[in-house]
């Protein structure tokens, strides 16, 4: 059952990325996405794996380590439970960049890429976006102001 949740946290979440870097001008895809609920099916599985093993969980994270997660995360369940997490985690961010990027009005060829690196990513995404955002907050400003 837990390698099961591990592959379908996974699986779980690729049509929405698919959705958002291959087809972002759809209108359904768009309607997809906008909602917050595409996060359920990681979270789910997260879930899944966590209750069963709830008691081992607090247990670590009342005195947290770096050995002490690392021996939660040896484990199979451990692992699945990090990947549903990171899994989920990654779609909120990509999701938000998705919605703000066209908010925006930032072309998708520039972020793409991003929401690329942010299925896998999504802290080192986040962080990407915030920049490229900067820059066209910048452009603009500079922009108008001529």
């Amino acid at each position: 059952m837990i390698e099961f949740l591990f592959h379908l946290s996974a699986m779980s979440v690729m049509p929405f990325w698919l959705m958002m870097i291959a087809f972002p001008n759809v209108k359904i895809c768009n309607k997809i996405i906008q909602s917050p609920w595409i996060i359920m099916p990681p979270t789910v599985c997260y879930l899944m794996a966590l209750l069963p093993n709830l008691a081992t969980s607090v247990l670590v994270f009342q005195d947290p380590t770096a050995q002490s997660v690392a021996l939660l995360m040896g484990k199979p369940w451990g692992a699945t439970l990090f990947w549903a997490y990171a899994g989920a985690f990654d779609l909120f961010v990509g999701r938000w960049i998705f919605l703000d990027y066209k908010k925006e009005e930032i072309s998708h060829w520039w972020v793409a890429p991003i929401l690329f690196i942010c299925i896998f990513f999504g802290p080192l995404a986040f962080t990407l976006y915030g920049l490229l955002k900067g820059l066209f907050y910048y452009k603009n400003k500079l922009s108008k102001d001529v």
